[in-house]
């Protein structure tokens, strides 16, 4: 009798520990994706400036590259991953409404800041990855000049 009570304490530990750890991780990732959204989240809330467009891309690739988000072979477009991949695109016109980051980033900041130096975006379209919680797409408008 004293054995098998043991025994029932013991199970009944593990599966405590094991659903304890697991709704401390589950918490910690959520904190985590939080984090990481609120710095896509605040400019998505207001018009902005081209450079701080040109700061939310050069952020977006460099978090695609610590990722170590892969791109599509022999080009310059990120992969979507379903976990922790994000791609940017930006709406100038009708003609050129969803321009990728890649294409922005390799045509130069200096070029862009040129011609876009006075102009207002603003985010028109944020997601998030289903599983992860994370900002995956981010898309913005050109307002005016």
């Amino acid at each position: 009798m004293k054995k098998t009570f043991v025994i029932i304490l013991i199970i009944l530990l593990i599966l405590l520990a094991i659903t304890s750890y697991y709704v401390y991780n589950t918490k910690r990732l959520l904190n985590l994706a939080e984090n990481y959204n609120k710095f896509y989240e605040d400019y998505s809330k207001k018009e902005i400036s081209a450079a701080n467009l040109i700061s939310i891309i050069n952020k977006a690739i460099d978090d695609n590259e610590k990722n170590g988000i892969s791109k599509k072979p022999n080009s310059i477009y990120y992969e979507e991953n379903n976990e922790n991949s994000i791609k940017i695109t930006v709406g100038f016109s009708e003609e050129y409404n969803n321009v990728p980051m890649e294409n922005i980033s390799q045509q130069g900041i200096e070029t862009f800041m040129k011609v876009y130096q006075t102009a207002i975006f603003k985010c028109t379209n944020i997601q998030y990855h289903k599983e992860t919680k994370r900002v995956k797409y981010l898309h913005f408008e050109y307002i005016k000049n």
